[in-house]
């Protein structure tokens, strides 16, 4: 029998700042979609040690490789300063 796989605790954390807790980020939703590791690589283009480096928050990855993963994952990164309604408004802008 296949075995299964196990779920991760998403990171407790308010922002991604580092490599390490994108890659928590990256395996709670892989393990949460019930996804192998070996089936994920394949899925993103990438082979498993690269998987595996991301997911363990190893910040000598591509972001090329990242983003693969990110995309084959429907993760998406986003920004107050990307969206319009914040572009227009006044005052100092924020880098988030």
């Amino acid at each position: 029998m296949a075995k299964k796989v196990t779920v991760s605790d998403m990171p407790n954390s308010v922002f991604i700042d580092n490599a390490g807790i994108l890659g928590k980020l990256i395996k709670a939703k892989r393990t949460e979609l019930g996804i192998k590791l070996a089936d994920c690589a394949a899925l993103c283009g990438i082979g498993i040690n690269t998987l595996s480096r991301i997911e363990n928050g190893n910040a000598n990855c591509t972001l090329a490789a990242v983003f693969s993963v990110l995309n084959g994952l429907g993760i998406k990164l986003t920004s107050k300063e990307l969206t319009p309604a914040s572009n227009s408004s006044s005052g100092s802008k924020e880098w988030i």
